[in-house]
C-alpha cells in the first residue's frame, strides 16, 4: 500500500469483505469465466488488485485493479465486484481490455474502472440476496453468539424458503433444539437486498434482550429442520 495514503477503517472493512468473498474463487472459477483467483493485494488504500489466472498455468496470471469506492465516493459492494470481474476477465481473454502497467514481478496489470462505470445499474439477483442473507453469519461466526434464555445458540445451516425469505438455522447445543430465523431478501420496494443478513446475530440478541422475540414467531409446521421459527429481519 502506498505510504502517503491515509488509513481508513471503513475502506479496511470494504477491502477485507471483498477478500473474504474472493477466497471461494481460488479453487472454483468465477461463473461465466475460465479464470480463478490467484491472489488479492492492496496497492492503494482505495484499490484492491485481484490476480487471476487460468487455474493451471501461472504464465497466464494478470492483475485487475478494482476500486473500493465509486466515482461518487460510495462503497461498491462485493456482489458488484464479482460481476465486474467476470466481465473484465471475459474482455481479458479476448484482448479487449487495455493493459495499464506491469508490476515488480512482471505481471500485467489492468484497470477495471471503466467496467464499473458500465455496470452502474447492475441489479442484485436472488442468488446475491441469498448469499448476503447467510454469509455474514456462516462465514464469519460471531465472537458473541446470540442466546435464547440462558442458552447460547450457534448457526448450523440455512434454507431459501422462497424468493422473499431465507431461513437461517441456529441450534442450542445443550438442549439440541434448532430454531429458524427468517431474513427478508427484498426491501420495501420489492428489490433484492445485497446484504440482508449482515446484522442477524446482533438482531437476535436485541430481540431477546427486549423480550420481543416471541412476538415474531411464525409457523414452522411445514419445516422439518426446526421446531420453531421467527421473522427477525
Amino acid at each position: 500500500m502506498e505510504e502517503n495514503e491515509a488509513l481508513s477503517p471503513f475502506l479496511d472493512a470494504l477491502y477485507w469483505t471483498l477478500v473474504e468473498r474472493l477466497v471461494e474463487f481460488i479453487s472454483t472459477p468465477l461463473a461465466g469465466a475460465a479464470h480463478a483467483v490467484a491472489g488479492v493485494v492492496r496497492p492503494r488504500v482505495s484499490t484492491a488488485r485481484v490476480f487471476v489466472f487460468d487455474g493451471n498455468d501461472l504464465s497466464t496470471i494478470a492483475g485487475i485493479d478494482c476500486p473500493l469506492l465509486d466515482r461518487a465516493g460510495e462503497q461498491i459492494d462485493h456482489y458488484r465486484h464479482v460481476a465486474v470481474l467476470r466481465r473484465a476477465m471475459s474482455s481479458l481473454a479476448c484482448g479487449a481490455i487495455r493493459e495499464q502497467n506491469v508490476d515488480s514481478r512482471g505481471i500485467r496489470i489492468f484497470d477495471a474502472d471503466s467496467f464499473y462505470d458500465d455496470d452502474e445499474n447492475h441489479p442484485v439477483m436472488l442468488r446475491d440476496a441469498v448469499f448476503g442473507s447467510v454469509a455474514p453469519t456462516l462465514r464469519r461466526p460471531s465472537a458473541e453468539p446470540p442466546s435464547v434464555g440462558a442458552q447460547i445458540i450457534h448457526p448450523v445451516g440455512f434454507l431459501t424458503l422462497d424468493a422473499h425469505t431465507v431461513r437461517v438455522y441456529f441450534r442450542d447445543p445443550d438442549g439440541g433444539e434448532t430454531c429458524g430465523y427468517d431474513v427478508a431478501t427484498v426491501d420495501a420496494a420489492g428489490n433484492f437486498k445485497a446484504a440482508a443478513g449482515g446484522f442477524l446475530t446482533a438482531r437476535i440478541r436485541e430481540l431477546v434482550g427486549t423480550g420481543t422475540l416471541a412476538g415474531r414467531e411464525v409457523s414452522a409446521d411445514s419445516d422439518e429442520y426446526c421446531v420453531r421459527a421467527f421473522a427477525v429481519l
